[in-house]
């Protein structure tokens, strides 16, 4: 019960979320999110982080840095969708099908959400650029982002990469689980980065939501690894 109560938590928020960036931008549209995880879409899960991590690093830094962060938050919530869509392809347990259900709905209304946020920034009058001593802090941790990942993250999947290469490690389920929270602790440091230094008022109440929301569910599936330890050969 508890489960269902905080995956329909984590849902309304996400829904709430999109509608309010939706609703903030001039562009803004209320059609239907359609699925992302299309032709050409990774088919492993280490395979969407390394695509995630490439058109990051293929976005250029500009004088906006909301804008920078909605655009690379867009590439995370694409990995996201991605991963999810493996598991509920293939996944054969219960509960990370139901997180993987919940994230591959909500983070699709999301990136049309990051989209019509885009549009609208983008549509702005041109201004002069920030030279702040704060907005050359935020694009360096935002920068540091489109290297890879935040640290640890790299740290994981790199380890993931030696035991298991691009394969998997045989379960889709651990790969989903393992993999999700070097995908979430990206996301965070980017959420953070705009909480701390972020000027779009809609931008920061996404990554205010984003933040709570994937700690929460890296918690959730760091229990479900501690409850399903792999079996020694």
């Amino acid at each position: 019960m508890r489960s269902v109560a905080i995956s329909f938590h984590r849902t309304a928020h996400a829904l709430l979320l999109a509608s309010g960036l939706l609703l903030s931008s001039c562009n803004g549209s209320q059609e239907e999110a359609t699925d992302v995880h299309e032709a050409g879409a990774p088919d492993t899960m280490m395979g969407a982080l390394h695509t995630m991590a490439d058109h990051s690093q293929a976005l250029q830094p500009n004088g906006n840095l909301d804008l920078y962060f909605a655009q690379l938050m867009r590439e995370n919530h694409r990995a996201a969708v991605s991963m999810s869509a493996l598991e509920l392809k293939d996944g054969k347990d219960p509960e990370l099908r139901s997180v993987a259900q919940d994230i591959h709905r909500a983070h699709q209304q999301l990136i049309l959400g990051l989209d019509s946020a885009v549009q609208h920034i983008e549509a702005l009058p041109p201004a002069f650029p920030d030279r702040t001593t704060q907005s050359e802090r935020l694009s360096r941790l935002l920068e540091a982002a489109t290297d890879g990942l935040h640290y640890a993250a790299h740290q994981t999947m790199a380890q993931a990469e030696r035991t298991a290469e691009d394969a998997g490690t045989g379960s889709i389920d651990r790969d989903y689980a393992a993999l999700l929270i070097p995908h979430h602790q990206n996301s965070i440091t980017l959420a953070r980065a705009e909480l701390e230094l972020g000027r779009d008022e809609s931008l920061q109440k996404a990554a205010y939501f984003i933040l709570q929301d994937q700690q929460r569910e890296i918690e959730q599936v760091q229990a479900w690894l501690q409850q399903h330890p792999v079996k020694p050969k």
